[in-house]
């Protein structure tokens, strides 16, 4: 009887072992979770829109658009690597864009992109520029004025006096008028000045003529 139970007892160490031996011989190798690879935007202002488009991520099985200060996505779980989002301020500055790919495994952002929509196709129309010096003589304050009859805006623009920038402004487009103007006001003791209007958008710069002032 004891001779059974030893044979049974090693028919059962002898199976055990078997089925570990086959266990480990038919297990496939862990493959590592892998969020979607790296990935660059690119942004195109137009008319109240931003065009965005970007590189593929690799691995990745869909895209959210995301873009501040609106709450949060202009688009969610999208295939493409473009879209546009629409309905935005022409010149105002606070806009960001960007784009997370997303996988099983995770997610990776693209870089951030601050950029104006505007109306321009081109970089700004040349301004002209003038003086009011109606308060020149009396206070020594006197007033540069700047404009754009027609053409391309600006988004932006920097008054330089003796070639040194003195003052930015920024310029949102109110409605839908073909000009565009700025001005500047100032008090300054005796001297000689000269100004010029550099204007800024994001297809490029152009610089006005100057102008000079003479405070008595």
């Amino acid at each position: 009887m004891r001779n059974i139970q030893k044979k049974l007892v090693a028919l059962g160490l002898t199976l055990v072992l078997s089925l570990s031996l086959f266990g480990a011989a038919s297990a496939e190798p862990a493959v590592a979770c892998e969020k979607p690879g790296d990935f660059t935007l690119t942004a195109t202002p137009g008319n109240r829109s931003m065009a965005l488009s970007w590189t593929p991520s690799a691995g990745a099985d869909a895209y959210d658009v995301y873009y501040s200060p609106r709450a949060p996505f202009a688009a969610q779980n999208i295939q493409a690597t473009s879209f546009t989002v629409t309905e935005l301020r022409n010149g105002y500055i606070g806009y960001s864009f960007g784009i997370i790919a997303k996988n099983e495994c995770g997610t990776t952002w693209s870089n951030s992109i601050n950029q104006v929509a505007t109306s321009a196709t081109g970089a700004p129309a040349k301004p002209s520029i003038e003086l009011n010096d109606n308060k020149l003589h009396t206070i020594g304050e006197f007033v540069i004025k700047w404009t754009i009859w027609n053409g391309n805006k600006a988004t932006s623009g920097r008054l330089l006096e003796n070639g040194q920038e003195v003052s930015l402004h920024y310029y949102e487009e109110i409605g839908n008028t073909s000009g565009q103007s700025g001005s500047w006001t100032f008090r300054r003791p005796p001297g000689t000045y000269t100004y010029q209007v550099e204007l800024i958008n994001p297809f490029g710069t152009v610089l006005s003529d100057t102008v000079t002032v003479v405070v008595p």
